[in-house]
């Protein structure tokens, strides 16, 4: 699929109702599934090729509604549990991965100190289980993220129409609805919640980025879109901290960490199967070549490590919410300096394993067909969603200072 500057037409809902069960259920449908997402990704990620199947498959086995409590008919997974899944499904496609963040955010969203009961009550059974949710954040002007150029008005008939236009809009090609940020007639953020198909949403896949090609990332713009009353979420009120955004944040480094086993997968495969040893090679084969079986012990272990810090962080967030301690404001901006310290040393690390790949095959582990490129322009696109320089400056200021992290969370 190629860049497109005209609009695309929205997927056909989903009819079927996904898989039921506990979280461990749930979960252990999903190693086929990556398996196929593994074999697919190469050809996938450089034909430019969005995969809806992939995305079907992935709903059908319920692990999108990993996050909803029992109160309203989900399994109640924890935030270890979605980050695991996360992990799992980048390790066989980092853009799939990541085209579904911002339908577990919503979902973590809900369990935050942003959303009131009623709106959990709502869209708790509203959304799931089935639906898939997109976004619509980012306007094209201006500091990211920003709504200040995309409003939700009255109009003279006192219907709210939804204006405004979205550079990224990250997995909504794929979804059923889409969470578009706004501001209101009374300059509040909020968001609407509305249908990917209704009459007035034009949906692009114009996203040229050199990673992460396949997110579903393209622009979105709202035309005097209808919007109900019941759709109108308020986000927050005023500059407060959210353990959501942190949430969101570490989702990019579980991300990272799936390249991160994905490179390990291809560097083994590789040696195994392509690789040859140099000619002036101590060994006689690459499998027994100490530098490259050094090369994959050093991904190995950066796989391993990053998972281990972001799943660790993710304990964090569990505690938070279980203690329900969403709205302490100590609570929270430690959590959100422990997901950027591990945002920082696991992105780092994807990052340097992707590159170290190469040292296990020569050139011609740079061959077109083989696409193992992707798994450093992926990690570094990742890492670019917000500067990890402002993830240690944050994290230091915190421990001399004793200064909150923002709280947008982009640092």
């Amino acid at each position: 699929m190629t860049v497109t500057r005209e609009p695309v037409a929205p997927r056909k809902p989903f009819s079927d109702e996904p898989l039921g069960g506990t979280v461990d259920e749930r979960l252990a449908r999903l190693p086929e599934l990556v398996a196929a997402l593994r074999r697919d990704d190469p050809t996938a990620e450089r034909d430019r090729v969005l995969q809806y199947g992939a995305v079907e498959s992935i709903r059908r086995t319920g692990v999108l509604g990993l996050r909803v409590p029992t109160e309203f008919g989900g399994p109640g997974g924890k935030a270890r549990d979605v980050l695991s899944a996360v992990i799992q499904i980048a390790r066989g496609s980092s853009n799939v991965a990541q085209a579904l963040r911002s339908h577990f955010g919503f979902a973590e969203r809900l369990l935050s100190n942003r959303a009131t009961q009623a709106e959990r009550e709502t869209w708790f059974t509203r959304v799931y289980p089935g639906l898939i949710v997109g976004n619509a954040i980012t306007d094209a002007a201006g500091r990211a993220p920003s709504s200040a150029d995309t409003k939700v008005l009255a109009d003279t008939a006192g219907v709210l129409r939804l204006n405004g236009y979205k550079f990224y809009s990250t997995g909504t090609l794929f979804a059923d609805v889409i969470a578009v940020s706004a501001l209101d007639a009374e300059g509040r953020d909020v968001q609407a919640i509305i249908p990917a198909d209704r009459a007035g949403v034009e949906l692009f896949d114009d996203w040229d980025g050199f990673g992460q090609r396949t997110t579903a990332s393209g622009g979105t713009r709202f035309t005097d879109v209808e919007v109900l009353p019941d759709e109108v979420v308020t986000v927050s009120e005023g500059n407060t901290l959210g353990h959501a955004t942190a949430f969101l944040q570490l989702y990019l480094a579980a991300v990272a960490v799936g390249i991160a086993y994905a490179v390990f997968d291809d560097a083994v495969e590789y040696v195994r199967t392509k690789a040859r040893p140099a000619s002036h090679s101590v060994a006689d084969s690459a499998t027994a070549d100490p530098f490259v079986l050094e090369a994959v012990g050093e991904i190995s272990a950066a796989a391993t490590s990053a998972e281990a810090i972001v799943l660790a962080a993710a304990d964090a967030i569990d505690h938070l919410v279980d203690d329900g301690r969403q709205s302490d404001p100590d609570t929270l901006a430690d959590v959100a300096v422990t997901v950027a310290r591990a945002q920082l040393v696991a992105e780092r690390l994807t990052i340097a394993a992707a590159g170290r790949l190469f040292d296990t095959g020569g050139a011609s582990a740079t061959a077109r067909a083989l696409n193992l490129d992707r798994h450093w322009r992926n990690a570094r696109t990742i890492a670019g969603h917000s500067p990890l320089a402002y993830k240690a400056y944050a994290a230091g200021s915190y421990a001399v200072n004793g200064t909150w992290p923002p709280a947008n969370g982009y640092f």
